[in-house]
């Protein structure tokens, strides 16, 4: 904690912001794409709870809501997604509002959405120690400021695959934070976020399932990331697979659909970086769609 704060107490410009990353966002993709508003023939919701890097102090948790529908028989799409995202004394509440236009063709659907962001970003200079501070002039004081935003996606969806190209963040804001007893000021700088997902469906018989699936993520002046994964279903109920992010994770994923409309899943991280001396990373996710049997329970929905 001592280190965190010792970096925004002697930057003018601190940090970036960065959006939180899930392991299981083939779940949650519209907290990464407005255009995947109501791709589900049904009101679809979940939640997840993200803990990094368990047993480091001050280590990213982040907790997820989010609810979406289709409208007017399917041509529109509306979306609410809510993230609350913690690091160290920092705390940002992140709500979401998307909409999607979509249009239907023989090859499949392609939708384009908008979102309108909105972030509540807390330095808890009150959550340290004082035993823990490196400088006396740290201040014992909160701050806290709003920022405003837009993001822009599309997606492609047929019934065997997906592709979706994202900038959730269109705006690089940058908020500064005034440090209560001091004369200098933290700055969070927001960075723009380049989002590419696509899955694919691969019926090896009528009991399993194969799906491989990836996501590439592009800031300037960061490392690219990429994720690759793939899950295998058994018998339309449980799902095991892997993924790999590069130079960061080796990746165990589990899921059970509890029901024809209750999916419960859970996440291992193994970290390869050298960020050592933790537990790994945890999530859990709970969804729910509010399917009707005229959707067709017999033929498993993927995406």
């Amino acid at each position: 904690m001592a280190l965190v704060c010792l970096a925004v107490m002697t930057a003018s410009q601190t940090f970036a912001q960065q959006n939180a990353g899930h392991t299981q966002f083939l779940w949650n993709q519209l907290s990464l794409n407005p255009a995947y508003a109501g791709s589900k023939k049904s009101l679809a919701t979940g939640l997840s709870y993200r803990a990094q890097w368990l047993g480091i102090e001050g280590a990213p948790m982040t907790e997820n809501f989010f609810v979406h529908s289709p409208l007017s028989h399917g041509q529109f799409g509306t979306g609410l997604n809510i993230m609350r995202d913690r690091l160290g004394i920092t705390n940002n509440l992140n709500v979401q509002a998307s909409f999607a236009y979509k249009m239907n063709f023989d090859f499949g659907t392609i939708s384009v959405g908008m979102s309108g962001v909105v972030d509540h970003t807390t330095l808890q200079w009150t959550s340290v120690d004082p035993t823990d501070q490196v400088d006396p002039s740290i201040p014992y004081a909160d701050v806290s400021q709003l920022d405003f935003n837009a993001g822009f996606g599309m997606h492609f969806q047929r019934e065997e695959m997906f592709f979706g190209l994202s900038v959730p963040r269109l705006l690089e804001n940058q908020v500064g934070y005034p440090v209560p007893e001091t004369n200098v000021s933290a700055i969070l700088s927001g960075r723009r976020h380049i989002h590419a997902i696509g899955g694919y469906m691969w019926e090896a018989n009528r009991y399993i399932w194969v799906q491989p699936y990836f996501m590439t993520r592009y800031v300037a002046g960061a490392p690219f990331q990429l994720d690759l994964g793939c899950l295998v279903q058994f018998n339309k109920t449980v799902w095991v697979g892997g993924s790999f992010r590069w130079s960061d994770s080796v990746d165990f994923l589990l899921n059970y659909n509890l029901s024809k409309q209750l999916k419960l899943g859970y996440s291992f991280d193994f970290s390869v970086t050298k960020i050592q001396g933790h537990a790994g990373s945890h999530e859990l996710y709970l969804g729910y769609e509010l399917r009707k049997k005229k959707d067709g329970y017999n033929h498993p929905r993927f995406f």
